[in-house]
């Protein structure tokens, strides 16, 4: 009877899982976190504009990160990160109260300069003026013949011009509530980072219990691909920027020192050759004409061409010593290729390509090549193996051959 009782109360043994069945799960598995991702990746795409503080909350993210990480051998972490906080606010602090009122004030003066609606009314009344005493009849009509034309042109199409007025006015609107939820969104990155910052080591654990065991040395290789390229890209802009920045503005100074030498708005000036190193290639002309252009306006001839003397002098110096030492460790890519890829990324994604595009194609280049190692029957780590060190300084050679 004992035994009968034993053997009722005894659990039913599971069978194990057939291959068949092991697959199915292994394949349903798969579906669901291609499933996930591409929701992520809609509800990205679909509120990107919104998501434009966390961006920026990224980029603070990489530059606040090594400070918290020296600072959490010493301190715990949310005391370390209170404390980075507490600097970065000194910081900020110390550049409105210095940096702030004479930009304001240089910004206000220029645009005090630049002419008035009277003035450029009275430019064109004169060009009107000699537009009708030298040039020849035989020109002047059919010149005369297109702007009718033209008015004409309007004048049909009206109607048009006043949906698309309306359609601005709709834009100009939504560019507002978008306004609104950007700065709502700046007053939480400071929360959000906190967090961030703090639980990374716990967000590392998350993220291997969802990944399968055999692809978290690939995915976790693949990110640390990405990392490396975007956090060394992004600290060597901003120091090369604040380099340039200096440089520039010091540059400005000592000219205007000299007797007979005449330069205006050097802070302002030198804020945006700083603010354009952000663009590759072609930051450094569109931070130097501005400069250049002052300078001819404000002080003459000579003074115009000891500027453009100082921007060239200080574009060669970033090209053949900054550039290299700075950024090339991090993306070290060729510039004929980056040129391309400039071209492309902005046709494609805007300005943020223009200024995404190196890293980018350095991250791509990096994957590429891991990938195909990965293909070619190495182990993770033997495919990881100084791979962004190797290309890196090959592309660097090239570039300075």
């Amino acid at each position: 009877m004992s035994k009968k009782t034993d053997a009722t109360h005894e659990p039913n043994p599971q069978p194990a899982p057939s291959s068949t069945t092991q697959r199915n799960l292994r394949i349903a598995r798969y579906v669901w976190v291609g499933l996930a991702v591409a929701a992520i990746v809609a509800l990205v795409s679909t509120a990107w504009a919104s998501l434009t503080p966390f961006l920026i909350g990224l980029v603070l993210l990489y530059l606040l990160s090594p400070s918290v990480n020296f600072l959490n051998k010493r301190l715990p972490r949310w005391l370390s990160i209170l404390l980075v906080y507490l600097i970065a606010a000194a910081a900020v602090i110390g550049f409105v109260l210095v940096i702030v009122p004479p930009l304001v004030t240089q910004t206000q003066r220029l645009i005090n300069a630049i002419p008035d609606t009277e003035r450029l009314q009275g430019i064109f009344n004169d060009l009107l003026e000699a537009y009708r005493n030298n040039v020849p009849e035989n020109v002047k009509t059919p010149i005369d013949n297109a702007v009718r034309t033209a008015l004409q042109t309007v004048q049909t199409n009206i109607s048009s011009y006043v949906q698309s007025a309306l359609s601005f006015l709709f834009n100009q609107l939504s560019q507002v509530v978008g306004l609104i939820s950007f700065i709502v969104g700046l007053l939480i990155i400071p929360i959000w980072l906190f967090y961030v910052l703090n639980d990374q080591r716990k967000a590392h654990v998350f993220v291997n219990r969802l990944l399968h065991y055999k692809i978290r040395p690939d995915f976790w290789n693949a990110w640390g691909l990405i990392d490396r390229s975007l956090s060394a890209y992004i600290r060597g802009q901003l120091t090369l920027g604040l380099i340039i920045g200096f440089a520039v503005g010091i540059g400005l100074a000592i000219i205007d020192l000299i007797p007979g030498f005449e330069i205006d708005y050097i802070l302002l000036l030198a804020i945006w050759a700083g603010i354009c190193e952000l663009i590759p290639m072609i930051g450094a002309i569109l931070g130097g004409t501005p400069a250049v252009i002052i300078a001819f306006y404000i002080g003459g001839v000579p003074t115009g061409i000891a500027v453009l003397i100082l921007i060239v002098v200080i574009q060669q110096l970033e090209n053949n010593l900054l550039v290299p030492r700075i950024i090339g460790d991090s993306v070290g890519v060729h510039p004929a290729i980056l040129t391309v890829a400039l071209i492309v990324f902005g046709s494609v994604f805007g300005l943020p390509g223009v200024i995404l595009a190196a890293p980018a194609t350095a991250i791509l280049r990096d994957l590429y090549l891991y990938v195909f190692r990965r293909l070619s029957n190495k182990t993770p780590a033997e495919a990881m193996d100084g791979i962004s060190q190797n290309v890196r300084q090959q592309a660097l050679a090239e570039a300075k051959a």
